[in-house]
């Protein structure tokens, strides 16, 4: 029972990791932009994220956040308004501005706190890990076995992260970067405000 209980949380959240999504865009930014070490300190800083929302989901904060809907609401102003921040500078930055000031990813505290951020100005997440905690753990549940999913689901997101960080890490994936910098640039930047402009509208 608690096997298939932790298959079901593997293959949901596995699925919802790897669909590309702020957290997705931020690894790779950092990766291609800094050095691996430094981008895998934002990989920290998701996983740290994540551990936090996780828990909450298992405690159930989407309930608190449907007895206090300003608190969702403020949250998610925030969290859109942040990615659209962080969109806009990758799109308008100037030719003199360095790319490690469009994240303010310059050193393993600044590129943690950027993944920290990013992860957890999304209060979408609490719903979702709220709804997948409901869909596959049992009223009865021990507390242990949400733990060890609480572990599971960080430990996906860290594998996964962690690649998409390595991949993007490399030469190769720099080298064909610089050919494209600027447009890709725009494109991260419209992908990031069109990711916050949902997050901060939709209901």
């Amino acid at each position: 029972m608690d096997l298939n209980i932790l298959v079901a949380v593997s293959v949901i959240w596995g699925v919802a990791a790897i669909t590309p999504g702020p957290n997705f865009f931020i690894t790779v930014h950092t990766a291609i932009d800094t050095t691996q070490r430094l981008s895998l300190f934002t990989v920290l800083g998701i996983v740290a994220g994540t551990l936090v929302w996780s828990i909450s989901g298992y405690f159930g904060i989407s309930l608190l956040f449907k007895a206090v809907p300003i608190l969702y609401l403020s949250l998610k102003i925030i969290g859109g308004l942040y990615l659209v921040y962080i969109g806009i500078n990758l799109m308008f930055k100037r030719k003199n501005q360095s790319e490690n000031d469009i994240g303010k990813c310059h050193s393993a505290a600044s590129c943690f706190r950027l993944g920290l951020l990013t992860n957890l100005l999304n209060p979408k997440t609490a719903a979702f890990m709220t709804s997948l905690f409901a869909a596959t753990i049992p009223p009865n549940a021990s507390i242990k076995l949400g733990l060890i999913c609480v572990i599971l689901i960080c430990s996906i997101s860290a594998i996964w992260y962690s690649l998409v960080s390595t991949v993007f890490s490399y030469d190769i994936a720099k080298r064909l970067y610089d050919k494209q910098r600027r447009k890709l640039a725009r494109i991260a930047g419209a992908i990031f405000i069109g990711f916050g402009l949902k997050l901060a509208i939709s209901k």
